[in-house]
């Protein structure tokens, strides 16, 4: 693992990011954008190949664009609610 985690950290100065930047950074990242794309816990942990949803908080981060969907797809449930 440290060999990866030294390959990574070269490849990471070489393009000129942030040296804070690391490879769970990336591995965060990638969950996240995969909440934004609205997996399931399920798959989100089949991605990641964790075998409890509990970490998945750890690295799925809560950004505005899952807080909007989910208002919209809350508020489209009220209205099929009420038209029903």
């Amino acid at each position: 693992m440290s060999w990866m985690r030294h390959r990574v950290k070269e490849v990471i100065r070489a393009a000129g990011l942030r040296d804070e930047l690391s490879f769970a950074s990336f591995r965060r990242g990638g969950f996240t954008e995969a909440g934004d794309a609205e997996l399931t816990d399920r798959e989100l942990m089949a991605q990641g190949r964790h075998k409890s949803p509990k970490v998945l908080g750890k690295y799925v981060k809560r950004t505005m664009r899952q807080v909007a969907k989910g208002i919209r797809k809350r508020q489209a449930s009220r209205k099929e609610n009420e038209e029903s």
